[in-house]
């Protein structure tokens, strides 16, 4: 095998080089610390955040909470709260059943998008 065929292989799976799922940007002000069943504990002012973004831990699906951990200590917080990348939940919309404009919907200068999920 080629040096660099090997090289592709190995940054193919090296967990370093995975795309990881973190929260980028705290959106609350202060950001409710939640307990693992969704319900507020405290909050914590954006002062005390980290600046870069934080790896989640842990997403239970179930109640939609995200886990991550700020100044050493492992807390649950609400997806709404934060910006996640890449997003938690992608919804898959069945792009070719959705309804297109109307003739009618031309005359109020506004636009519908389905996403960039859709190639519509």
């Amino acid at each position: 095998m080629s040096k660099p065929l090997l090289f592709l292989i190995a940054a193919l799976f090296s967990p370093n080089l995975l795309a990881t799922t973190a929260v980028e940007a705290f959106l609350e002000d202060p950001l409710p610390i939640l307990d693992d069943q969704g319900k507020s504990i405290r909050d914590i002012a954006s002062a005390n955040l980290p600046k870069g973004s934080v790896p989640v831990l842990q997403y239970n699906k179930e109640l939609d909470l995200v886990q991550v951990e700020l100044s050493g200590e492992k807390v649950w917080l609400d997806p709404m709260t934060v910006r996640v990348n890449p997003p938690l939940n992608v919804v898959k919309l069945p792009c070719q059943k959705l309804s297109s404009s109307l003739p009618e919907d031309h005359q109020n200068n506004s636009t519908i998008g389905f996403g960039a999920g859709c190639a519509k």
